[in-house]
């Protein structure tokens, strides 16, 4: 289906139906982060196993974002359980004294275990992924996530005030399943609490983009801006980061190569993710064109 486009579209029935969810949407999240966290995220851990004071923990997921960011997550099945605030902030208490070696020292162990990433440094991967040619400074903010099949409205109250009072990034998403009668698994998410304003997060220099407009919809409009809707024009993120920011200096340059990715149609790494759009054609690396619907074919099943 492309544009909205509903008069090819074909209804299945999906019923509605209870996977494990620490087990399955794992997985799906581990190739697929933006079915629910909607950006790339360069995963560095999976169950890593963590010694703190008074035991060993095992966060679900660790990864980190196109701003350097720690991105923490961890699933339940059913009812989140009381406990998991104070779960994940043990996560983030112990995520937040990791320096950078025991990041990357992390990542490459991680790393040795997925195929796409075998023999591959924790710089390498970051710069292929968010096509940059720098890395940022990295753990300046942790975001954390709790997803789970229902998220109680006593856990909400308290992550909201976490996020509005006290400049804790977290977020907690409602995760729903179905499965059609061809065996196909269907996930619908429900943000319950994450859209309110950070409160005085720690840093500000290399924070998400806050602004009035989404960060895709700047970046598109500066590539507009910069090719003037040539589909033969070509260019690199590094020239359309610099229109944005000098209408935006807050704006993130590491984003800019991630939104291009996300709506990107032959990027091998946008094909990892869902909800991007059609609009731009990779060439080879750090170069991109518009997208021609009428000459570009993707190969690659989608």
């Amino acid at each position: 289906m492309k544009n909205g486009d509903l008069g090819n579209a074909e209804l299945v029935v999906a019923k509605e139906t209870n996977l494990d969810l620490e087990k399955h949407l794992e997985g799906c999240l581990e190739h697929r982060p933006w079915a629910v966290v909607n950006e790339p995220i360069l995963w560095i851990g999976r169950q890593t196993t963590a010694s703190v004071e008074g035991g060993t923990i095992f966060p679900d997921l660790l990864g980190v974002d196109s701003s350097g960011n720690l991105v923490i997550v961890e699933l339940k099945r059913g009812k989140a359980p009381r406990d998991v605030v104070a779960q994940l902030l043990e996560y983030a208490a112990w995520a937040n004294e990791l320096s950078d070696e025991q990041l990357f020292a992390t990542a490459e162990r991680y790393f040795s275990t997925r195929e796409e990433f075998k023999d591959t440094d924790f710089m390498t991967a970051f710069c292929t992924m968010f096509e940059t040619e720098e890395l940022p400074v990295l753990s300046q903010n942790l975001r954390l996530f709790i997803l789970a099949e229902e998220i109680p409205p006593a856990i909400s109250r308290v992550c909201r005030f976490l996020r509005t009072s006290h400049g804790i990034d977290v977020t907690c998403i409602d995760v729903s399943t179905f499965t059609t009668e061809s065996g196909e698994v269907l996930v619908s998410t429900e943000v319950k609490v994450g859209d309110e304003n950070i409160v005085a997060p720690k840093h500000t220099e290399n924070t998400r983009w806050s602004g009035e407009q989404p960060a895709r919809q700047v970046v598109r409009e500066a590539v507009e801006e910069l090719t003037h809707g040539k589909k033969d024009f070509i260019f690199a993120p590094k020239d359309v980061t610099a229109i944005i920011l000098k209408k935006h200096s807050s704006f993130n340059k590491s984003t800019v190569g991630c939104q291009i990715i996300a709506d990107c149609v032959n990027h091998a790494s946008r094909h990892h993710y869902l909800g991007g759009d059609d609009r731009y054609w990779w060439i080879e690396k750090g170069k991109y064109r518009l997208y021609d619907r009428e000459r570009d074919r993707v190969t690659t099943q989608r």
